[in-house]
């Protein structure tokens, strides 16, 4: 008992030579771009700043970091960049948040 025949796989495109190293700097960048913005954001409302601004514009800087990242991803030539942003981000949120964890956890509020 042999079941419907299928019609075999369609052929795969071959990478073009050097497509796959072509952009390692592009989301090392990006990466950096990412993490250093999401860091400057998160701790930007413990700035001190004269005009009271502080805390809110720099709490405005991560959802343009993540909408930068989409953004760059989406366009075909950009996309190591973007993919570099958002990765960025994602770490950045990780080293902010344990960051706070410690400093939170060392504070004497009494």
């Amino acid at each position: 008992m042999s079941g419907p025949e299928f019609p075999p796989p369609p052929p795969v495109d071959e990478p073009v030579d050097g497509a796959a190293a072509e952009g390692k700097g592009s989301m090392l960048l990006g990466v950096v771009i990412g993490l250093v913005a999401t860091v400057i954001g998160s701790f930007s409302p413990f700035i001190p700043s004269s005009s009271g601004y502080g805390f809110f514009a720099g709490l405005g800087l991560l959802p343009i970091v993540l909408v930068a990242g989409i953004g760059f991803t989406i366009n075909r030539s950009t996309r190591q960049i973007g993919a570099g942003v958002l990765l960025g981000f994602a770490v950045g949120l990780v080293v902010s948040a344990g960051t706070c964890l410690v400093l939170l956890s060392n504070a004497d509020f009494g």
